[in-house]
């Protein structure tokens, strides 16, 4: 699976951007509509696309695209 793009569709839908202006490097905290809320949105909506849990610490912590590409690849602590 092409996590990158999956991230970069999921973020794009859920803030109604074109995902051309996402790129591994995107700083999250710079893009419009990021926020806490939104942040939940997009961690529970990849958890769905993926089928698999994200570890919410690693996903929080992330500062940017590839970050969260990260966190997805990482196995959730259960």
């Amino acid at each position: 699976m092409a996590y990158e793009a999956v991230v970069v569709g999921v973020i794009a839908e859920l803030l109604d951007l074109d995902e051309d202006q996402l790129a591994p490097d995107t700083v999250l905290a710079g893009v419009e509509g990021w926020d806490s809320v939104n942040a939940l949105r997009v961690l529970v909506f990849l958890e769905r696309e993926t089928a698999q849990p994200v570890d919410y610490q690693l996903f929080m912590a992330a500062e940017n695209v590839a970050d969260i590409v990260k966190a997805i690849k990482t196995p959730a602590v259960t």
